[in-house]
């Protein structure tokens, strides 16, 4: 197997369905948008600022882009640019709260570029890997930025809500036609994909999957806001709005997602109690991984929620990356087409942070999502009092865990990195960097939280 093959397809590039690398991509109706977004980026009070990355995520295809060198800049990175610009213009980097996770985060990203180019060990994986690092570094700090207390946090919600109508409207369509109206873009194929019997929908997204786990995800953030006590009307549209783009996407991924997201919402009276919930949880997985015949990482593989799903595949991804430990523990691997039929797919974001960047770039980001579970608790104990807050935490870490399922079945590239960095920044900005609260009666004082 050659370099470049390995690399594509090491990256998953079966989801990026039309998209041509290396070939600069601009429709008019693109370039006009992307220039309109950049202004309002650079224009708009912080408050609102996050609104036009929304947008591009939603109605841009990843497939428009400008190559400069050789270098391939997506219209979410050119918003990224504006972004930093925008920044960097009013000074809102000055007065940043670093936080743990933040510097985690710095940590993974360096990790993973750092081992992907010692394992190619060539100045084109370099590039590759810079680009992803630009991708994560530049979306998050933003994010970081720009998004401040709870207000902002809600706010982007209702932005959501509102995005929802017309992102709703054109999924039905292109349901009822088969047609995805997208696609002159580029980046997006022209007729919908089908499986069996089921139209799958995806929109501006890459990949019908995405789609629906970036909509899927926002369904407990949306459904909080019922409690805020204004904007109801809009909140339950958009709640629908979302629910019906999930549905209209046709993938067991996201659906499996919303199922665990049901469950993790019904655990809201036990929030305080969640400790003992997930050691029990632990227990539980042993004792089936003893009883069982197969490992307990083989219920993947019974997970089929809308039937016809790769739920297989999932689960023998999963089986090989652990059998096969020796071969990626330190750097990675260059391809794992070997690991079984049609397994050059990594169709798995914890196996994908393993295979492209080792045993310690995965351990980074499964800190990450500790640190970002960690934090949620400690704000439920803080706001015990205040119910919309309470409510609100508890729905960004429905969000949170709903991801963690979804990683099972997609690696994530393109605009749901979008949902996902606010996400992880939306848990950081309200997570407090000292930390001081009353536990069972004493007054308890923490060093850095997250």
């Amino acid at each position: 197997m050659d370099e470049e093959y390995a690399i594509r397809h090491l990256d998953n590039i079966t989801q990026d369905h039309g998209l041509t690398y290396n070939v600069t991509s601009i429709a008019p109706l693109g370039l006009a948008a992307i220039i309109i977004l950049g202004v309002l980026m650079l224009l708009l009070k912080r408050k609102h600022a996050v609104l036009p990355m929304i947008i591009a995520a939603c109605f841009i295809p990843i497939g428009q882009r400008f190559v400069i060198f050789s270098l391939d800049f997506t219209f979410l990175r050119m918003m990224i640019l504006f972004g930093m610009i925008r920044v960097l213009l009013r000074r809102e980097i000055f007065g940043f709260e670093w936080k743990l996770i933040d510097k985690i985060f710095i940590v993974w990203a360096i990790s993973g570029t750092v081992a992907y180019t010692l394992l190619y060990g060539n100045l084109q994986a370099l590039v590759f890997k810079v680009g992803g690092m630009y991708d994560a570094l530049g979306m998050y700090f933003l994010f970081r930025l720009l998004v401040k207390d709870w207000d902002d946090v809600r706010r982007n919600i209702v932005y959501f809500a509102l995005i929802s109508f017309p992102v709703a409207l054109l999924f039905v369509i292109e349901h009822k036609t088969g047609r995805n109206i997208f696609a002159f873009m580029g980046g997006v194929p022209e007729f919908t994909l089908i499986r069996g019997d089921r139209m799958r929908c995806q929109g501006a997204f890459n990949h019908p999957i995405a789609a629906g786990c970036f909509w899927a995800s926002l369904l407990p953030l949306i459904g909080a806001l019922w409690w805020s006590g204004r904007n109801k009307v809009l909140v339950f549209f958009g709640f629908v709005n979302s629910f019906l783009i999930f549905l209209c996407s046709g993938s067991s991924t996201p659906a499996g997602a919303v199922v665990a997201g049901i469950v993790a919402a019904m655990l809201f009276p036990a929030r305080y109690l969640m400790r003992y919930v997930q050691l029990g949880l632990v227990f539980v997985l042993i004792l089936l991984h003893i009883v069982m015949k197969a490992p307990v990482w083989a219920l993947i593989a019974r997970v089929d929620v809308v039937g016809g799903s790769t739920s297989y595949h999932r689960y023998l991804l999963v089986d090989q990356a652990i059998r096969r430990f020796d071969e990626w523990w330190l750097v990675g691997t260059k391809s794992t087409a070997h690991w079984g039929w049609f397994l050059f797919d990594v169709a798995n974001q914890y196996v994908s942070e393993a295979v492209r960047g080792g045993f310690l770039t995965l351990l980074l980001f499964l800190l990450i999502l500790y640190l970002s579970y960690r934090g949620i608790g400690l704000v439920l104990l803080m706001h015990r009092k205040d119910r919309s807050k309470t409510i609100l935490a508890w729905a960004l870490g429905v969000s949170l865990f709903m991801h963690c399922i979804a990683f099972f079945g997609l690696h994530y590239l393109g605009q749901i990195l979008v949902i996902w960095y606010l996400l992880l920044a939306s848990i950081a900005c309200l997570t407090p960097a000292k930390v001081t609260y009353v536990r069972k009666g004493k007054t308890v004082v923490q060093g850095e939280a997250a």
